[in-house]
C-alpha cells in the first residue's frame, strides 16, 4: 500500500530538521567570539619643575654688611616623571625692604652697589641687566631629574660702598654714633655664632661657628677676629634711635629683596627645538607684575 501524502510530508520535514541541526552544530564548532580589548588614551601628567635655593640661609641674609658674602643659589630641577625634557627660565624681581618692586632706576642703583656671582649658563631673555624685572633662560634642555646650574651663587654689598649709598640702601645714617641709639642687652634665645675669615686657621672646620677668636677647634686655633652673628631680633642688635640725634636717611629703600620664580615648558616640540625658540613661551608663563 502506498504511503499517504501526510506520511510523505512527515518524512520530508524530519529530513529537513535533521539537516538544520547538523549545520548549526558545525557553525558552533567552527566559529568563536573574542574577548573585548579597550584602548584607552589619556593625557600624561603635566611637566613639573622645582625651584630650590639649597645654600640660602634666611638668618644669614639678615646679617648682610658691606663685604659680607651671602650664599643664594636659585636653580631649577626637572621633576617630570613622563620622560620629557624641559626648557627652564627664572625671573628675578628686585624689591625694597618692604617687598615693593623697585623702579628701573632704583634697581640699576641697587645693582651697582652689589656684587652678584652670575652663572654664564643662563641668558637674559627679557628686561635688561639693570632693570627691576629680569628673566633668564637656561642655555640647555634639562632631562628628567636633571638640575640646572644656579643662576647665581652669592650676593654681597660692595665693601667700598659710600656712606651716602649705604644710607640710601639700608636706611642707616652712617654718621650716627652709638650714642644716638639705645640698645638692649644680648639675651636668650639669641645665641652668638661666629663667621671666620677665609684665611683663618679654623675656617671651614666643623664647630668653627661656635668658636671665638683665640678658641681652639680640631687642634687649630682661631687667629682672626670673627664677625659675631646674632639673630636679627636679638635685643643687642635692635637699636632705637634717640630723638635728640635728629638724623634721618632720605629716600632710603630700607633694605632689599630678590624675589625668584621659575617656569618651564616642554622641550623639542614643534617650534621649540632650542632655548631661544622657547623664550617667548617661557616669558608668557610669568604673571604680570
Amino acid at each position: 500500500m502506498k504511503p499517504s501524502n501526510k506520511k510523505k510530508m512527515t518524512v520530508i520535514l524530519s529530513a529537513v530538521l535533521a539537516l538544520a541541526i547538523a549545520v548549526g552544530a558545525t557553525l558552533a564548532y567552527l566559529a568563536t567570539l573574542t574577548g573585548e580589548e579597550t584602548n584607552v588614551f589619556s593625557f600624561a601628567e603635566n611637566i613639573r619643575a622645582q625651584l630650590d635655593e639649597p645654600n640660602w640661609d634666611e638668618e644669614d641674609g639678615k646679617n648682610l654688611v658691606p663685604g659680607y658674602e651671602v650664599n643664594k643659589d636659585p636653580m631649577i630641577t626637572n621633576k617630570s616623571d613622563n620622560g620629557l625634557d624641559i626648557f627652564a627660565a627664572i625671573r628675578l624681581l628686585f624689591a625694597d625692604g618692604s617687598g615693593k618692586l623697585l623702579s628701573d632706576a632704583e634697581a640699576a642703583k641697587l645693582l651697582s652697589l652689589l656684587t652678584i656671582t652670575w652663572n654664564p649658563n643662563w641668558t637674559l631673555i627679557d628686561g635688561t641687566n639693570t632693570s627691576a624685572a629680569q628673566i633668564y633662560g637656561y642655555n640647555s634642555a634639562l632631562a628628567p631629574g636633571e638640575v640646572s646650574d644656579p643662576i647665581f651663587s652669592s650676593v654681597m654689598i660692595n665693601s667700598d660702598i659710600s656712606d651716602e649709598d649705604m644710607e640710601w640702601l639700608a636706611g642707616i645714617v652712617m654718621t650716627h654714633t652709638d650714642e644716638c641709639y639705645t640698645f638692649g642687652t644680648h639675651a636668650a634665645p639669641c645665641v652668638i655664632t661666629y663667621k671666620h675669615h677665609i684665611n683663618c686657621a679654623i675656617y671651614g672646620e666643623a664647630g668653627a661657628a661656635n668658636t671665638a677668636k683665640g678658641g681652639t677647634v680640631n687642634g687649630k686655633t682661631c687667629d682672626c677676629t670673627p664677625a659675631e652673628i646674632h639673630d636679627a631680633d636679638c635685643p643687642s642688635m635692635v637699636g632705637t634711635l634717640k630723638g635728640a640725634c635728629g638724623h634721618t636717611a632720605d629716600n632710603s629703600i630700607g633694605g632689599f629683596q630678590i624675589k625668584v620664580q621659575g617656569a618651564a615648558v616642554q622641550a623639542f616640540v614643534d617650534g621649540m627645538d632650542t632655548p631661544a625658540d622657547a623664550a617667548a613661551n617661557l616669558i608668557a608663563l610669568f604673571p604680570t607684575i
